[in-house]
């Protein structure tokens, strides 16, 4: 009764804190939709992406089912459909995951504790957006934690090992299919089937055997069902040389391109349990020296202080009380974790919050590993629940308000619905601006989310296309009036210097730098203005000396000078 209990409180929490919660960040959902739909119509779309290959043929299939149901009963778009049908499937992992994850850790410590971390683990602010979302990295978690106690339960397991370290190795290749960062903390799968404690008493050969045997078993289905997956996808890409090959998985990284990306780990890591909302802002404001919206160090301490000492108290409190009592277990963590961290930092990019999401079934099992053993470590143990408990009651609080109208936001939009020409298309600094930010973060809300335009990112901070900007708002423009449709532009791009609230921070990306927007923004003739939510729109006007101007920046890509 006391066990069925907790996982009832635990279902309970989860369910009240979806329901009170507003997600301020959702990843790429709306993405995904219009990917699925262009598919559907015959345009050439990211259908079959290598580094989420199973999440967009899912939406299709959701779609085929459930869209005209959708559209009967919520009055959905073709987009809004697929997007209700991935945020309706990550509601349902999420809560599976949650249960998942009680199981794996009552293997390591009681009822009750196991009860707390999940819920902490539900509050983390990367499961707490995303589970709110249409993004694939809480089904790639679900089947990763799957994955990760079938493991546990394999070892254990004499007679039925070899079936349970099957289905791990089907389960993994699913999470990898869904994410493929998924795949970096394979190792730590591996480790565990050679170091989870065992009962088997046969002997030190017996013992070792039967361990190389669960991981043969693990690592065949895997390397199986992995290649049926991939092989299917690119196939249906159309892959047919290793030339194609490389190019459809490099194109899985979306052309990231952060300098620094030690550093930013260092705030990366906190921020995939932490809700650091604008602290790192700030944080970047006095790192670069930011000359048009300065920090003192004192604000950057008071706002990103508490939470990053925390953080590294309670993660370094875990690794001493595993290096001293469960070595193995430490064993186990650092080979899921290390790799990720190695591929975050060298090959991608360590700030987004999902990007050390899978390393969670294995830092939360050591969480509850060690607050089991309280007692004994009291200090240690202090460390982790302020972590756990502080990192739940922020990220509840801040979630709880980030449903509030955003009035300025909801004008800026609703004025440019009124007078824009459908299919035009509205230029703003970067996508953190809530033109974008919000109806991405909300795209089943109706006041919000159905537009007559579309928005693009003057420039794209942190990644390649960042050098060819100029160029790729030309080719857009030129694009939209061979369409006979317009472009826009934000009256923001023209200010001699940004506003705090729109989070420039100038030397975040040295290859881009403030005064070169207005002065490029400020030689295009407009013709048509609208005014709204404290902002202007400008309307780049179809004239000669425009198109002189926009042939110039389209044909002058590879002479642009990187800064």
């Amino acid at each position: 009764m006391r066990r069925s209990a907790v996982y009832l409180i635990v279902l309970a929490f989860f369910l009240v804190s979806y329901g009170m919660t507003s997600p301020e960040y959702i990843g790429d959902t709306t993405r995904y939709a219009g990917d699925v739909i262009g598919h559907i119509q015959g345009r050439a779309t990211q259908f079959w992406e290598f580094g989420h290959l199973l999440w967009r043929p899912w939406g299709y299939v959701g779609y085929s089912l459930l869209g005209a149901r959708y559209a009967q009963w919520f009055g959905d778009t073709p987009p809004q459909a697929v997007a209700r049908f991935l945020i309706q499937t990550n509601f349902i992992c999420s809560a599976v995951t949650l249960l998942v994850m009680l199981f794996l850790l009552r293997r390591v410590a009681g009822v009750w504790i196991a009860g707390a971390v999940v819920i902490a683990m539900s509050c983390s602010i990367s499961f707490l957006n995303y589970s709110h979302s249409g993004a694939p990295y809480v089904p790639a978690l679900l089947f990763s934690a799957l994955a990760f106690l079938l493991v546990t339960i394999a070892v254990v397991d004499p007679l039925s090992g070899r079936s349970y370290a099957l289905l791990a190795g089907v389960s993994f290749a699913i999470a990898c299919a869904l994410w493929f960062p998924y795949a970096f903390t394979g190792l730590g799968m591996v480790a565990a089937l050679y170091f989870w404690p065992s009962r088997d008493s046969a002997g030190m050969s017996g013992e070792n055997k039967f361990r190389r045997q669960l991981a043969g078993s693990f690592l065949l289905a895997l390397a199986a069902s992995t290649l049926v997956l991939f092989a299917a996808g690119a196939a249906a890409k159309g892959i047919g040389n290793t030339s194609q090959l490389r190019q459809w998985i490099l194109e899985s990284d979306d052309e990231w391109s952060q300098s620094k990306t030690a550093m930013r780990a260092v705030t990366g890591l906190p921020r995939s349990v932490w809700d650091l909302g604008g602290d790192t802002i700030l944080l970047k404001r006095w790192v670069f020296s930011d000359p048009y919206n300065p920090v003192h160090i004192s604000a950057v301490v008071f706002s990103l202080g508490g939470k990053l000492t925390a953080f590294y108290l309670g993660v370094g409190a875990t690794l001493l009380v595993l290096w001293k009592d469960r070595r193995a277990m430490l064993f186990i963590l650092v080979a899921a974790g290390l790799p990720l961290l190695l591929f975050a930092v060298t090959l991608f990019e360590p700030s987004s919050p999902e990007r050390f999401l899978p390393v969670f079934p294995f830092a939360y099992f050591a969480f509850a590993l060690v607050l089991d053993k309280a007692r004994h470590y009291v200090v240690p143990s202090a460390f982790i629940v302020i972590l756990l408990a502080g990192t739940t009651v922020v990220n509840l609080a801040g979630n709880t308000s980030a449903g509030a109208p955003f009035r300025e936001t909801t004008e800026r939009i609703h004025a440019l619905n009124s007078n824009v020409q459908p299919g035009a298309v509205v230029t703003v600094v970067t996508m953190a601006d809530d033109l974008y930010a919000r109806p991405n973060a909300h795209p089943l809300e109706k006041s919000v989310a159905s537009s007559r335009f579309r928005v693009m990112d003057a420039t794209v901070v942190a990644s390649r296309a960042v050098l060819r900007w100029r160029a790729a708002f030309a080719e857009r423009t030129l694009e939209q009036w061979a369409q006979n449709r317009e472009m826009w532009f934000s009256e923001r791009l023209l200010a001699l210097k940004p506003e705090a609230r729109w989070l420039w921070v100038e030397g975040d990306d040295p290859r881009i730098h403030w005064p070169e927007l207005p002065s490029a923004f400020g030689q295009l003739e407009t013709d048509r203005k609208i005014e709204a939510g404290g902002d202007g729109f400008l309307r780049v006007a179809q004239t000669q000396a425009n198109r002189v101007l926009l042939a110039k920046w389209a044909g002058a890509i590879e002479d642009q000078p990187a800064h």
